[in-house]
């Protein structure tokens, strides 16, 4: 068993090769084993956004603030969260996430096993069509995918 307080903890800028924007990632659970279970916090500014990428494992996703979208390859549009929203994310279902346009994001992401693999960045274009299902949060919307 492991440990983690919160004083322990670094944020660090996420690399750009990952990442659209200005994006902090928090270690909180490192993997104690190859490909095992690890957490992070993420903190976007307004518009930051990851790239296209795809977990081998199943990951959740918990909004702590801000409004933010997530948005599954081949959909037209994403889906707005906010906070208390959870977000289960497939193994090998390719997405992105980030913030709306106004406002700050944060979220919690837990992924079980194995890596990630990190493709394109999110084009202007389809950040902006991410946002066309943007009108509620994951709860007033239904499935969260």
């Amino acid at each position: 068993m492991k440990f983690v307080g919160e004083r322990q903890l670094k944020a660090t800028k996420a690399p750009p090769e990952k990442f659209s924007g200005n994006v902090w990632e928090t270690s909180a659970l490192e993997e104690l084993r190859p490909g095992g279970l690890r957490a992070l916090r993420f903190s976007y500014e307004p518009g930051a956004r990851s790239c296209w990428h795809v977990h081998d494992g199943e990951q959740a996703l918990y909004i702590l603030s801000g409004r933010g979208v997530v948005t599954r390859w081949g959909e037209t549009e994403g889906r707005e969260v906010g906070p208390g929203d959870w977000v289960h994310v497939e193994p090998g279902e390719k997405h992105w996430h980030g913030a709306m346009a106004d406002t700050t994001f944060e979220h919690l992401a837990v992924t079980a096993t194995g890596a990630t693999h990190w493709y394109e960045p999110v084009s202007d274009r389809e950040y902006r069509a991410g946002h066309g299902a943007g009108t509620g949060s994951a709860d007033q919307a239904g499935d969260a995918g």
